[in-house]
């Protein structure tokens, strides 16, 4: 079961509130049954808080879940839900509300993408990172190196053995927005069109002219596989701002975002085409 603690928690959250619900059993009685409160078991079934494998069982018990297989994996999730030490050294450069993003993203099998303004992290070059995080009105309290290093680590996600599929849609900005000076964008541009031909990665540009427009923020949409082969699959919008973050798995959240989501790809130019853009785009840093 070669997922983050994140995931994990995540999952096992969504089992235990299923389970319950399908039983019949009442919120209240369940949290009897911890010796806790309600809140507890809200938390628990938010994915906020964990739930140890004898807690994890007994609940199971009670909601009379006769699967031994779909019961036996859902206490291993409990039993493997420690972040000790993930977030030390480099990592710990990662700003809290992002460190769960991280772990989705690391066990997503797919990631579709929109860039309003600026290169995604997952496409940009060192040069580029660097550039950027020195115009970073946090700069004095970050270390750089660090943030290029867990920023440099998380780009594997599209490299590693089983690579997720990687799709992209961003903005012309993207591509102007100037970051470092002309070689630094000339490079990273460039580097654009080499990552877009990996067979894993579909890149799309949205130009200025797109008869559809566009759209003011940026957003990520994962789609995380379950751990079990008779279970649905894990999809959610993942929202960013300055301080804070939105993790998104509502049923009509998630539809509207994939409504988006069509409504742009159809406005992007093609694969080719934009290729073209971006080339064409480069030689003016060239």
């Amino acid at each position: 079961m070669p997922m983050t603690p994140t995931v994990r928690l995540k999952f096992l959250s969504i089992y235990m509130r299923e389970a319950r619900l399908q039983a019949g059993v009442d919120m209240k009685d369940a949290a009897k049954l911890l010796g806790r409160d309600t809140t507890r078991v809200t938390k628990m079934e938010k994915g906020r808080e964990g739930l140890t494998p004898g807690d994890a069982k007994m609940l199971l018990d009670h909601y009379d879940v006769h699967s031994e297989e779909q019961k036996a994996a859902i206490v291993e999730l409990a039993r493997t839900r420690s972040q000790r030490g993930r977030w030390s050294g480099h990592r710990a450069a990662v700003p809290l509300q992002q460190r769960a993003y991280y772990d989705f993203e690391c066990d997503a099998n797919l990631i579709q993408h929109y860039g309003a303004e600026m290169v995604p992290g997952l496409l940009q070059t060192e040069s580029y990172m660097r550039a950027m995080l020195g115009h970073d009105f946090r700069r004095d309290t970050i270390n750089i190196e660090d943030v290029v290093a867990a920023r440099l680590e998380r780009q594997e996600v599209l490299f590693r053995q089983r690579p997720a599929t990687a799709d992209f849609i961003l903005s012309e900005s993207c591509l102007r927005r100037m970051a470092g000076g002309n070689a630094v964008m000339n490079e990273q541009l460039k580097h654009l069109v080499a990552i877009s031909r990996k067979p894993n990665i579909q890149l799309q540009i949205l130009p200025f002219d797109a008869p559809g427009g566009g759209n003011t923020f940026g957003f990520t949409m994962l789609r995380i596989p379950a751990p079990t082969a008779s279970a649905q699959p894990l999809e959610m919008v993942y929202v960013e701002n300055l301080h804070d973050a939105d993790y998104l798995d509502g049923v009509a959240e998630t539809a509207d975002y994939a409504k988006l989501w069509s409504r742009l790809t159809a406005n992007a130019s093609g694969i080719d085409k934009s290729r073209r853009l971006i080339l064409e785009i480069a030689q003016n840093y060239a």
